[in-house]
C-alpha cells in the first residue's frame, strides 16, 4: 500500500518545524544587537510596562535560553518527523509511524511554546491517517489476500 499522502503530509510538517528553528535563530542573533538590546531596555523602562525586578540583562537571558529550546525542540520534532517517513516508506511501520507523529506533534506544539503549531497539525493528520488507514483486501477463492 502506498502511504504518499502520509508521506507528503510528513514532510510538510517537517518544512513548518524548521520555521521556529528559523525565528528562534533570530531572535537567538538579536539578543547580541545593541539596538534590540536598547528597545529591551526602553520597553522595561516605559511606565507601560509593570516589570518590577526585572533588568535588561535577566530578559536578554530569557530570550536566548527560550530561543535555544525552541531551537532544540524543533529539531527533535524535525528528527522524529524523518524516522516516520522511514516507517511509512515501503509500508514497513505504519502504525508506529503513526504513533510517533502524533505524540511529537501533541509534545512538540508545546516544548516550542506554539511556535510548532503549524509543524504539528500536519504532522498529527499524518499520524491519525496512518493508523486508520487499513490494508486493501480481496476476496479470491473463499479466502483473503493482503495486499
Amino acid at each position: 500500500m502506498k502511504r504518499t499522502a502520509e508521506i507528503v503530509l510528513t514532510v510538510i510538517g517537517i518544512v513548518l518545524f524548521g520555521l521556529p528553528v528559523i525565528f528562534s535563530g533570530i531572535m537567538l542573533n538579536a539578543k547580541e544587537n545593541q539596538a534590540f538590546q536598547a528597545e529591551i531596555e526602553r520597553a522595561v523602562n516605559s511606565q507601560d510596562m509593570n516589570m518590577q525586578g526585572l533588568n535588561v540583562n535577566q530578559i536578554i537571558d530569557m530570550v536566548g535560553t527560550v530561543s535555544i529550546v525552541i531551537i532544540v525542540a524543533a529539531l527533535i520534532a524535525i528528527g522524529l518527523g524523518i524516522l516516520a517517513i522511514f516507517f511509512l516508506k515501503g509500508d514497513k511501520k505504519p502504525k508506529a509511524a503513526g504513533i510517533i507523529l502524533i505524540i511529537t506533534a501533541i509534545v512538540f506544539t508545546f516544548a516550542t511554546f506554539g511556535l510548532g503549531l503549524f509543524g504539528a497539525a500536519p504532522f498529527l493528520i499524518a499520524g491519525i491517517v496512518a493508523l486508520v488507514r487499513k490494508k486493501k483486501s480481496t476476496v479470491e477463492d473463499g479466502g483473503t489476500i493482503d495486499y
